[in-house]
Order: structure tokens, then C-alpha cells, then sequence
């Protein structure tokens, strides 16, 4: 049975998704934005106010908002999604999430009343002084995609715009949600239930400076300029390994081993063969093919 796919965009994603970048500190060596990115967003918040968030965040960690986001029948800029949120009463809270078969806490009113709070709080010092040209260019991104999925094999579109993520189908799977971001660069995360996916995929919507190569191009390359990583696509060559396989074979640990995978991933550089059971990877062949290309038109121009 295959499975549908929609692109969404609105501000709160975004809002959701940059709160969640600056406080999973054990991602931030692998951030595009980089760990300078971080400190001057630190220097915002008093060290208090920062360990309260945090803390927020932690305490909801299995609360996605993302379903909520979906079904929003309003205005979802991050005042008007917050502002809907805050008002359902505890039965529509769980009629949301029992529409969209979605397993939630016995305490959601209160994990609730702790994100609003946390976000609100996230909006008005950092979220809504970004460069407007943000939420334009993901916008932009989602309406684009949106083209995509006429006449076009859907769990392909899902493939490039994750650039390399392999969804099969499964007998509950009937949705998948594609959500640009912007902030999370360069990862691909999804909150995954039974009947419905949603994805978060990463963009480069601020163009580089000038003269500088585009940013796919410096994934790419810096990829390849590891003998781990390269040696991890030797692997991958022509067979599926799961990710305690590739760690077997190359003798690393496991956290050195997802750090290379990651920016393999972000390179598009393997395939990530997702099913109901396992994970596994193969080399991306499309990636290198376009490699000699992009470094041609990057000196040329």
C-alpha cells in the first residue's frame, strides 16, 4: 500500500525547529550554523532563562507539535498557532491526537502549558528578529515541492527533498508530511507514528556570499575529504548495511561512526533505506555523478 505524501510549511514549524537545533547540544558540532550561531544566541538569554527552557524542552520531549501544527484550522504564525493551542480545552487536546491515532502522555494539558511557555518565550527574544527572508524562502521551498508531486512518483519526491532517504511503504503508513527547515541544517528528522510521518528536510535558502561555492557543494566536498568516509562508501558500494554493520566493519565507535553518517547523509551521498524494521544504507550514486559538474561551474563562473 503506498502512501501519500503532502509538503507543509507555516512560521511555528520553523519557531519548533530552531528551539529544537540550540537546545540538542550533542548535535551542535554538526550544525551548519555552527557553534557561533549558538553563542550569539546564548548571549540573548540570561543563563536562567536558558536552563528553564531547556529543562522545558526535555520534560516534552515525547510531545511532538507537530501533528497539532497539521491540524491547525488558523492563522499558524507562531502568536496564532500558540494562541489556538493555549485555548483547547483538555478534550480537544486528545481528540486532536486520537484523529490522527497518535499515542500522547496522561499529562499533555500540562506538557502543553509548558511549550506554549517555552516557545513564547523563544519568539520574543530570538525567533521573531530572524532575517524575514527566512520564512519567505521556506515558503517559497514548500510551494515549489508542492509541483513536484503531480505526476511524479511520490515516494521519489520524498527521496529528493531528504536528499537520499528511501521511505517503504507499510499496511498502516497512509501519510507523510514533508516540512522544509531552515535552522536544523544539515539534518533530516521525523516524528513517526502509525498512520502518519512527518519530515523535516533541510534547505539552503540563504544564497552564500558572493564568490563563495553554494553550500550542497561544500557538503559535498567536505564529505569526501575523510578517509573514514570514504572507506565508509566503499562499503556501501553495491550492498545494504545496517549501522551496526558499517561499525563492525570499520572499528569505530558508534557516536564517531554516526558523525561520519551524518555528513555522508547531508552530502547525499548514501541512501537511507527506511522500513517498519530496520535501517539500512547504500551508496548514492546520483551525488558523485553530479560532482565533477558543480565543481566545473563553481570555477568557471
Amino acid at each position: 500500500m503506498n502512501y501519500n505524501v503532502e509538503v507543509d510549511f507555516a512560521p511555528i514549524y520553523e519557531c519548533v525547529s530552531s528551539l529544537t537545533a540550540f537546545m540538542n547540544k550533542q548535535n551542535h558540532h554538526a550544525l551548519e550554523a555552527g557553534k557561533l550561531w549558538v553563542r550569539e544566541v546564548q548571549d540573548l538569554f540570561a543563563p536562567a532563562k536558558i536552563q528553564e527552557m531547556r529543562e522545558i524542552v526535555k520534560a516534552t520531549d515525547d510531545f511532538s507539535l507537530a501533528p497539532f501544527i497539521w491540524t491547525c484550522p488558523g492563522e499558524r504564525t507562531v502568536h496564532g498557532f500558540l494562541d489556538w493551542l493555549e485555548n483547547l480545552s483538555t478534550g480537544q487536546l486528545y481528540d486532536i491526537a486520537a484523529g490522527l491515532k497518535v499515542s500522547v502522555p496522561s499529562n499533555l494539558p500540562e506538557l502543553r502549558t509548558q511549550t506554549v511557555e517555552a516557545l513564547r518565550e523563544w519568539d520574543a527574544t530570538y525567533f521573531q528578529h530572524i532575517d524575514p527572508a527566512i520564512i519567505e524562502g521556506l515558503a517559497q521551498e514548500a510551494k515549489n515541492r508542492r509541483t513536484h508531486l503531480t505526476g511524479t512518483d511520490h515516494r521519489e519526491v520524498y527521496e529528493q527533498a531528504t536528499e537520499g532517504m528511501r521511505l517503504y511503504p507499510n499496511s498502516q503508513l497512509k501519510k507523510v508530511i514533508l516540512i522544509p527547515q531552515y535552522h536544523a541544517r544539515p539534518f533530516v528528522t521525523s516524528a513517526i507514528f502509525d498512520e502518519v510521518i512527518f519530515t523535516y528536510y533541510s534547505c539552503d535558502i540563504l544564497p552564500p556570499e558572493p564568490g563563495r561555492p553554494a553550500h550542497g557543494l561544500m557538503r559535498l566536498t567536505w564529505a569526501l575529504s575523510d578517509e573514514t568516509r570514504l572507506y565508509i562508501l566503499r562499503l556501501l558500494a553495491g550492498k545494504q548495511l545496517t549501522f551496526s554493520e558499517i561499525v563492525r566493519e570499520v572499528k569505530l565507535s558508534k557516536s564517531t561512526i554516526h558523525y561520519h553518517l551524518i555528513a555522508l547523509r547531508a552530502a547525499g551521498l548514501v541512501i537511507v533505506h527506511v522500513n517498519q524494521k530496520s535501517t539500512a544504507y547504500t551508496l548514492r550514486m546520483e551525488a558523485l555523478d553530479k560532482l565533477s559538474g558543480q565543481i566545473a561551474t563553481y570555477i568557471e563562473d
